[in-house]
């Protein structure tokens, strides 16, 4: 019996046993053009669509949206030169892959790629700075790296990358504010800041990051002049919160938000 109720407590410490090395990040800059921005978290999907479309009818348009364990956060911003967005999502790769390019064909641009729960997102617009987009799906990492050279060696750039159920996703654009790009995998957060640090030296700018697989993918950019950004960590969601709004007042705005493990 007792060796049952020990079975039990462990049971129970699991979910918090396995979020102790968690944490999310949030990536801002006081450059990016953009005026004024709000977070909108949820626990579920589909509870985002009316504050979204809310948000929509005053002006902003998502900029970044992401999944940690129990909840969605949608990033929306104002001075983004977008001038109409939405966003789809399917449960299989393989509809998610035909409604992306039925949406390309009738001349959308795909923003943002995201999975959570077994739902993969994709964000469209007109009228923003990334055009020409398409997405890539591979298996696995060195896959990847071969379409990040193949389309770089033809001009376009790394918009995002989203890695979720065996599949590595990769948005690439004829067209981007990126001059040049660099990327690395990294195993964890002391290398992840280690790097951010390297490329920052190098004149780079975080453009986004991705966790999966057991490694981190830090994607950097090179635009017109060096943006100033920074970045803020946190292993608890309501302080990461706290720590954005107070950026917020200095006049940054959020560019990427990830979430990973230590």
């Amino acid at each position: 019996m007792k060796i049952l109720y020990k079975l039990l407590a462990l049971l129970l410490l699991l979910p918090s046993m396995a979020m102790a090395d968690f944490f999310w990040i949030a990536v801002l800059s006081n450059e990016s053009g953009m005026t004024k921005q709000t977070m909108i978290p949820k626990t579920k999907l589909y509870q985002l669509r009316p504050d979204v479309k809310k948000a929509w009818k005053e002006g902003y348009i998502i900029t970044d949206i992401s999944h940690s364990p129990r909840r969605w956060t949608a990033v929306l911003s104002k001075g983004t030169g977008v001038s109409k967005q939405f966003y789809v999502h399917r449960r299989y790769m393989s509809d998610f892959h035909e409604v992306v390019k039925k949406y390309h064909r009738k001349g959308y641009d795909l923003k943002n790629v995201e999975n959570g729960v077994g739902e993969w997102l994709a964000v469209f617009e007109h009228g923003g700075a990334v055009k020409g987009t398409e997405l890539v799906v591979v298996r696995d990492e060195e896959q990847l790296k071969t379409e990040i050279k193949k389309h770089q060696e033809r001009g376009s750039s790394l918009v995002d990358v989203e890695v979720a159920e065996g599949y590595w996703t990769a948005v690439f654009a004829k067209q981007a504010a990126c001059k040049e790009q660099s990327y690395a995998f990294v195993e964890d957060k002391k290398a992840l800041e280690e790097t951010i640090s390297k490329h920052w030296k190098e004149g780079y700018n975080i453009q986004s990051l991705e966790y999966g697989n057991n490694q981190w993918f830090a994607l950097f950019c090179k635009y017109d002049t060096f943006r100033k950004e920074t970045y803020v960590i946190s292993e608890k969601y309501s302080l990461l919160q706290k720590q954005v709004q107070e950026y917020w007042k200095k006049g940054y705005h959020i560019t990427d938000l990830a979430e990973g493990r230590q």
